[in-house]
C-alpha cells in the first residue's frame, strides 16, 4: 500500500512513527515541501500489514 503524509514537520514524523506501530514500512521518500502551504511538507511510504493482527 502507498501512503502520503502531508503536514507540518513535526505532523509528519508523528504519523510516520505512528503507521510504524500497525504496519511494516517498506520504503519511505525524502521530504518533499508543500507548494500551496509553505510550512508544510509531505512523504510517501509504500507499507504492507504486519503480520500477526
Amino acid at each position: 500500500m502507498r501512503i502520503r503524509i502531508d503536514g507540518t514537520r513535526a505532523e509528519v514524523i508523528d504519523a510516520l512513527f505512528r503507521l510504524r506501530l500497525h504496519f511494516t514500512v517498506v520504503s519511505v521518500s525524502r521530504l518533499y515541501p508543500d507548494r500551496a502551504r509553505h510550512s508544510h511538507w509531505r512523504i510517501y511510504l509504500t507499507t504492507t500489514p504486519r503480520r500477526g493482527r
